[in-house]
């Protein structure tokens, strides 16, 4: 070997341990820098669930401070990036109301192969109330190191806690971990117990207490925050005596010409019990048309396929709490028959949203009124109007003002909307 290449390999030689002890010096920077950021948020209450719980916060972590909604799952997010946008570190508390059960190893071993990674020690820990399942799971050309448990809830409802970390103290992720873990508290939700409860009877007594046979639909005006009649809506819902385990049908027509114009039709079928059901939503707007399927069978299941600009395919496990909302109606009889003034629910909606939704009763100063109740979820707040024969009047939707949705005849909105009067006076075979 000439002395050139002699040169030439220490040369190389030298650039290359140059390299690891550059890559040493960023390892240890993050690792002391990491060990003196386990510091905790304050505990951060989840409305409405019973839980709170805390993440890691300054020190190069950076979280912000409330939880986060995404697809039936509510986030909490911690990242560690203190040089950089570039994360490091992360820790995520999800709380999920659709997910699927499964055993505790078959949610680890999806989790491995999400990250290609292999799972290299599995344990259960005690957060106030609840066991955690936990796992450690590892991908060494990545240097990544996660820590990942989950734990059921009451009514369906579930949490999942992951932090993950490139490039570090290997011990650290486990450590940062069982301090989440220790800040969790929980108590049961009594709200979605009583919710469950309400549900449950629904299904028990079948609906032919809340069908309306063959009289006319319900028909509402819409009335936007100036008082302009802005579009109406019309329902029904029977007992079609074909036979068939579906054999309660229900149809929906929504039409508004406000700033946000455009119609939307739904269909309902389901079984008497409800262990069944399919709900379709066609929609028709500026944007162009749309349409969804929810069909949700006796497994537990329920599948969402969306149309539109693409197919979308999606599939939920509701909780004992959860009704479709072409329902909404019963739930609210069914407070007045068990006294209960205050529930949460779930509601599914055409577009098979699954909605977490708190109902309370509100008391009357005419008790010849009829019912009040007001509704609290994700998508505003209303109020809502019912008659003496528990038949819905009124409500009052808060978006953006407020708008009122009347009840009225099917002559006055024909009056209101000529370019729909062959459809209302028609609705009967229409819907």
């Amino acid at each position: 070997m000439d002395d050139n290449s002699k040169i030439d390999r220490w040369g190389g030689d030298k650039i290359g341990l140059l390299g690891l002890l550059v890559l040493s010096l960023i390892a240890a920077r993050l690792t002391v820098a990491f060990k003196s950021s386990i510091a905790l948020s304050e505990p951060i209450p989840l409305p409405h669930t019973g839980l709170s719980m805390s993440v890691p916060n300054g020190n190069g972590w950076r979280t912000e401070s409330q939880w986060m909604y995404d697809d039936h799952t509510f986030i909490l997010r911690s990242v560690f990036a203190p040089r950089s946008d570039r994360a490091t570190a992360w820790a995520n508390c999800q709380y999920c109301w659709a997910a699927k059960a499964a055993p505790p190893e078959d949610r680890f071993a999806w989790k491995a192969s999400e990250i290609d990674g292999e799972i290299v020690e599995t344990g259960q820990i005690q957060a106030d109330t609840l066991t955690i399942d936990w796992a450690h799971i590892e991908r060494p050309d990545f240097l990544l190191t996660t820590f990942w448990g989950t734990t059921k809830l009451p009514n369906g409802r579930q949490l999942d806690i992951e932090v993950h970390q490139i490039l570090s103290d290997p011990e650290l992720p486990g450590r940062i971990f069982n301090r989440i873990v220790e800040s969790i508290s929980f108590k049961t939700d009594a709200l979605l117990d009583a919710g469950a409860e309400v549900v449950a009877a629904i299904k028990s007594e079948g609906l032919n207490g809340h069908l309306t046979g063959l009289s006319e639909p319900t028909l509402f005006l819409i009335r936007d925050p100036s008082g302009q009649s802005i579009g109406f809506t019309m329902e029904t819902l029977m007992d079609a005596g074909t036979g068939e385990r579906l054999n309660v049908r229900g149809a929906g027509f929504l039409y508004n010409r406000g700033r946000n114009a455009g119609e939307q039709e739904r269909t309902f079928r389901c079984s008497n019990h409800l262990d069944a059901f399919a709900y379709t939503s066609r929609l028709y707007s500026r944007d162009g048309r749309s349409g969804t399927q929810v069909v949700f069978d006796e497994t537990g299941g329920m599948t969402v396929t969306s149309t539109g600009s693409q197919l979308d395919v999606k599939k939920y496990y509701p909780g004992p709490a959860a009704l479709p909302d072409f329902l909404f109606d019963a739930i609210l009889r069914q407070m007045l028959d068990s006294d209960k003034s205050r529930i949460a629910v779930d509601l599914i909606d055409a577009g098979g949203q699954i909605i977490p939704t708190t109902i309370s009763r509100i008391e009357q100063v005419n008790p010849r009124a009829g019912y009040a109740f007001k509704l609290e979820s994700l998508v505003g707040s209303q109020k809502i109007y019912l008659d003496e024969q528990r038949q819905i009047s009124r409500r009052l939707i808060q978006h953006e003002g407020l708008y009122v949705l009347a009840r009225t005849s099917a002559q006055n909105i024909a009056r209101e909307f000529p370019e729909h009067a062959k459809r209302i006076l028609r609705s009967n075979r229409v819907l």
